[in-house]
């Protein structure tokens, strides 16, 4: 007997890969369900499944993170609440933002979050959210598993994802100023094919994984972009001068003089911490440079 699967947010970035490589196995039947539109996509007579993704939600760039995404995270959970009561074990897709300590280099699933205030409301949500749905699984007894990308990158990003926004702007820019720090990478697709293999093997033992598949320098990630062209410029900003651009920033925008955020509270502190991201495993289908090549192919 074929097992069912109800993926919600399956039209979004994430979601349309994690569906792609399910519908490739015929021991189960997988539902779409559109939180937008709080209905399903496929005909869907079900009243129970085995079991349910979620990955379903919001994602603001740093500089233009907007307070609502609380509201509209909440009406999503609220539109969803009866698919999660009628599923028996869920993976719920949340952010390796939710690991970041601010007294720890390495962002482990083990770490225990204190990044509130320096966070902007996307990671807020997140965590809220994250919170929220533990409570819910040991209320009604469910089997979980939190699954929590790094930053998600790679091809078929047709709606232009914050982090695949960053990377088209790179490609094409000839003068590229970027901080000293660290940036850590998934693709899209060894992520999801990580989650397919947790299905497989149905081990929801209600803990939290963090997904990577790289730590490196920004220097290094924005010259890789570039590798094959010429005519480019990568100027290094030291940690004083992104802060004194920080601070005349706030300043502006406190008199309201401008409008624009150059640099966050949030993506300041990460500077600062600049952590790197653990990596639980190495078994990886699709290698840095296939990564990064098969996402430079997709946007030009």
């Amino acid at each position: 007997m074929k097992k069912t699967i109800c993926c919600i947010g399956s039209s979004g970035f994430i979601g349309r890969h994690i569906y792609s490589e399910l519908k490739k196995n015929s021991n189960y039947e997988v539902f779409r369900y559109s939180s937008k539109n709080n209905k399903f996509i496929d005909k869907c007579e079900l009243d129970k499944f085995d079991y349910l993704i979620f990955s379903a939600g919001i994602h603001n760039e740093s500089e233009n993170d907007e307070k609502n995404i609380f509201i509209e995270t909440k009406k999503i959970l609220r539109n969803t609440k009866d698919l999660f009561l009628k599923s028996s074990s869920i993976i719920f897709i949340s952010s390796f933002k939710t690991s970041f300590n601010t007294n720890e280099k390495i962002v482990k699933s083990t770490n225990k979050y204190n990044y509130f205030k320096f966070d902007n409301y996307y990671g807020k949500s997140k965590i809220i959210f994250e919170k929220i749905f533990i409570k819910f699984c040991k209320n009604f007894k469910k089997k979980y598993i939190i699954i929590s990308p790094s930053h998600v990158i790679g091809p078929e990003d047709h709606n232009l994802s914050a982090n695949g926004k960053f990377f088209k702007n790179i490609l094409n820019k000839k003068l590229i100023f970027i901080p000293n720090c660290k940036i850590s990478i998934v693709d899209v697709r060894n992520l999801s094919n990580k989650i397919v293999e947790l299905i497989l093997k149905d081990e929801f033992n209600n803990i939290k994984l963090i997904i990577n598949d790289f730590s490196i320098l920004l220097e290094e990630y924005v010259k890789m972009i570039k590798s094959n062209q010429n005519h480019f410029f990568v100027f290094k900003i030291n940690f004083f001068l992104v802060k004194t651009v920080f601070v005349i920033n706030k300043f502006l925008l406190d008199f309201k003089l401008t409008r624009k955020t150059i640099i966050s509270k949030n993506r300041l502190k990460y500077i600062h911490l600049n952590p790197t991201t653990e990596i639980i495993d190495k078994n990886k289908k699709f290698s840095v440079e296939e990564t990064i090549n098969d996402t430079k192919l997709f946007f030009k």
